[in-house]
């Protein structure tokens, strides 16, 4: 499964929000695409949340750098990511 790891927002100045830093006191928990597609366009919205799931920051139709990580999930490996011998 991948996540956001990291959300770059290329502006000026450039706002960098990753998982496991501090913003305000609050620590980013998850970063969520809340992004939606239309027929004659594209919606960019992003959610930076808390531990507690509260939004810490809301980023709209910006340009923005996604940096995703690969993590584990439980239950079976798929047959295409088992490793044979």
């Amino acid at each position: 499964m991948q996540i956001i790891h990291r959300l770059t927002v290329v502006s000026n100045p450039t706002r960098v929000f990753e998982v496991g830093t501090e913003i305000d006191g609050r620590e980013v928990i998850e970063i969520k695409n809340m992004s939606l597609e239309y027929e004659d366009h594209v919606h960019s919205e992003y959610h930076v949340l808390d531990e507690d799931g509260e939004l810490i920051s809301n980023v709209e139709n910006a340009p923005v750098i996604v940096d995703w990580k690969t993590i584990a999930e439980d239950g079976p490996v798929p047959d295409n990511e088992k490793m044979t011998a």
